[in-house]
């Protein structure tokens, strides 16, 4: 699939999870682990988790790699479609970030 495709090019540079959370425990303000955590999550179907950090990266750094934070959420509800549940009230929670 063409949007896991991005997650999983993502995910093969990037440190495991354990170490992940570790990073942003010390540095909380660390986009891009939080942005390679939330591949980990999407790859893994843990979509809450993903939407929470790619959030948290909208909410905390909007300029990282050029709003990645923002694409990747569009290209996660593209992959879940707007049936699935969390689609909904995280496009809301998105808008009021963006606001």
């Amino acid at each position: 699939d063409v949007y896991k495709r991005q997650f999983i090019e993502i995910v093969q540079n990037a440190p495991d999870p354990a170490t992940l959370e570790k990073q942003l425990a010390d540095d909380p303000r660390n986009s891009e682990a939080r942005y390679q955590l939330s591949a980990h999550a999407i790859l893994q179907g843990q979509f809450e988790v993903a939407f929470e950090q790619l959030l948290e990266i909208v909410k905390r750094d909007r300029n990282y790699n050029d709003d990645a934070g923002r694409k990747a959420l569009l290209k996660l509800f593209e992959l879940l479609g707007d049936n699935h549940e969390l689609v909904g009230s995280y496009r809301r929670k998105l808008a009021m970030a963006l606001n």
